[in-house]
Order: C-alpha cells, then sequence, then structure tokens
C-alpha cells in the first residue's frame, strides 16, 4: 500500500475534517519523515497540561 499522509495522520487521532481543501491537498503531500515529526508533536502535547493542548486547532499544530 503506498503511503498517505492523510491516513496516517487520522490512524494517529488528528482530526483533519476541519481543515479546508488546499490545507488537505498540503498534508497530502507531506513526506513520511514530515508526517512522524507532525505525530510526535501532537502525541508530546497531549501528554502536557490541558493548557498546551488548547493550541492544538482543528488537530493540527498553528
Amino acid at each position: 500500500m503506498a503511503f498517505d499522509p492523510v491516513r496516517e495522520l487520522t490512524e494517529a487521532g488528528l482530526d483533519l475534517q476541519v481543515i479546508s481543501e488546499e490545507q488537505r491537498a498540503i498534508v497530502a503531500g507531506l513526506s513520511p519523515a514530515e508526517v512522524a515529526m507532525l505525530i510526535s508533536v501532537h502525541e508530546r502535547l497531549l501528554d502536557t497540561e490541558p493548557e498546551v493542548e488548547a493550541h492544538i486547532i482543528g488537530g493540527l499544530l498553528f
């Protein structure tokens, strides 16, 4: 199966339904290393205090 950044990020718990089609196109072009980095940061933020979680917007980091 070919690498699918959107599937990988969704399976990792990032909610990509809230992003625009333009943003989804960018996400779809991410490399495996970029996806791994986003998942790593997402997991680390989830392990922190709730006030940090508030900075996770739409499942992605901005």
